[in-house]
């Protein structure tokens, strides 16, 4: 509210009185709130920190067990413009060399006549009924959808479409265009036949089976499996070029045939090309083991530098500087987080009959609860070398495995739900609302008592004016006696 300078009867400040009044009276409650506020604010900032470097692991963890980190393999092509390769941790160790005798190839097939391009044209009525392997759909072609674009459009659109594509080719005559059918997918099993048995007109002339005799259709290019041999002895087909599991978690990616020899004809005509085969070898692959064993323990020293700097004590800092404790200094709850972690990593798992622990991988744990890592790097190449499968399962173990269980054991702190990080975050959240409520009811609490002691002010104000005016009054009276 507005308020003026002074009293008009006594001559007192009461608009500075009333604010020094109102500042007397929120001062202490406004303090403790607002120190509250900043105790919350700082609290839900630390919970934050050790959270995001809690979920940071757990996140590295997920993505160690999805790329198989600590037991991959490793494949290798000695010409990937010929072939590609991926390995998965279930390929085993070897090296094959593979002849591509055959590229998968899609069918296609090219109807003989012209047809027009008129709009107006019309190409004949009936059902068409097209099947592509063991899929089938008719088409049935009215008036309404009986000229060219019309009856390529209806053959493209349809729902039911078991995997073909109408394309015109305009060959430059003026006969018009050709219609050209070919199969999405590759493979000799996804052959194109055409029914227009029951068709009319022009249309009519589309008809294709495979042994057809007199038919007005050609066949532009033939349904095709590929086909590989693996070290001259093994033939393998597949309807596209991709091999999965032709050897175990190994996948071949095809890209162009490779040459032959000794043989008589060469169907493909690949006598000239100078490579003959793909050598691929799948090794296991120490270095990414290697590189993933330093990743964890980085990532692991990282948590746990967040939380010993949050929950810390220096009593060699001065009592007032705001440094010598930190934020979470004496919280159980994060220091939960490392003594359940190192507990963790103290935890034997059995593999093959056998326990194992960190330690026996390079890692050991340290006074302070950090991770150190081999450094001598032959030293554990040589550990990596040696224990190669163990340490695959001691990480990626199903359900027992170290990932398994650190994923679990942090997803109790990091869970949206039910993570104890998380029910704490929540918590400190209410509170800050609940802060931020208090602060707006006091101060709507001051300004009705900023109104109510102004209002006293004034009333005192207009009683000192009376009294004023009375003893004005008296002094008159009896000065009229003298």
């Amino acid at each position: 509210m507005g308020l003026s300078a002074a009293g008009m009867a006594s001559g007192l400040d009461i608009a500075g009185m009333t604010q020094q009044l109102v500042a007397a009276e929120r001062k202490p409650k406004s303090d403790r709130i607002t120190t509250q506020q900043k105790q919350v604010n700082v609290s839900l900032s630390a919970y934050g920190q050790v959270k995001s470097s809690v979920s940071a692991m757990q996140s590295m963890l997920e993505k160690f067990g999805k790329d198989e980190a600590f037991n991959g393999q490793k494949a290798t092509s000695d010409n990937s413009d010929y072939l590609s390769i991926k390995a998965t941790a279930k390929a085993k160790s070897g090296v094959y060399n593979i002849n591509i005798q055959q590229m998968a190839q899609s069918h296609k097939l090219m109807g003989k006549e012209f047809f027009s391009a008129d709009p107006e044209a019309s190409l004949g009525s009936g059902d068409m009924v097209i099947k592509v392997g063991d899929k089938s759909m008719t088409l049935n072609i009215g008036e309404d959808n009986d000229d060219l674009s019309s009856v390529v459009d209806a053959i493209n659109n349809a729902n039911d479409n078991p995997g073909v594509t109408a394309t015109l080719i305009n060959t430059g005559d003026d006969g018009g265009s050709k219609i050209v059918f070919s199969t999405k997918e590759t493979g000799e099993k996804n052959t194109i036949e055409i029914d227009t048995s029951a068709m009319t007109g022009q249309l009519a002339s589309l008809a294709y089976k495979d042994g057809m005799v007199d038919s007005k259709v050609d066949e532009m290019q033939a349904a095709q499996d590929a086909q590989i041999m693996i070290d001259n002895f093994t033939t393998v087909s597949s309807s596209n070029n991709t091999f999965e599991d032709v050897i175990e978690g190994v996948t071949l990616d095809l890209k162009k045939l490779t040459g032959t020899s000794g043989v008589t004809p060469d169907p493909n005509g690949t006598n000239d090309i100078d490579v003959k085969s793909v050598k691929i070898t799948i090794e296991s692959d120490e270095k990414s083991t290697k590189d993933s064993l330093k990743s964890f323990v980085d990532s692991y020293n990282s948590l746990t530098g967040t939380i010993d700097k949050l929950t810390g004590f220096d009593a060699d800092k001065k009592p007032d500087d705001p440094n010598r404790a930190g934020a979470l200094n004496g919280d159980s709850l994060t220091r939960s987080v490392s003594t359940q972690m190192r507990n963790l990593l103290n935890e034997p798992i059995e593999i093959n009959g056998k326990l194992y622990q960190m330690s026996d991988f390079g890692i050991s744990i340290q006074r302070d609860g950090t991770l150190e890592l081999e450094e001598d790097s032959d030293k554990l190449d040589d550990i990596i070398s040696e224990n190669f499968a163990v340490i695959g399962q001691f990480f990626a173990k199903e359900d027992s495995g170290f990932l398994a269980k650190a994923d679990k054991l942090l997803d109790s702190f990091t869970d949206k739900t039910d993570g104890s990080l998380s029910v704490k975050e929540d918590t400190l959240k209410e509170r800050q609302k609940s802060l931020d409520d208090d602060m707006t009811d006091l101060n709507k609490r001051m300004v009705a008592y900023e109104d109510r002691t102004y209002k006293q002010f004034l009333a005192m104000d207009e009683a000192i004016g009376q009294m004023n005016n009375q003893l004005s009054s008296m002094m008159s009276l009896m000065m009229s006696f003298d």
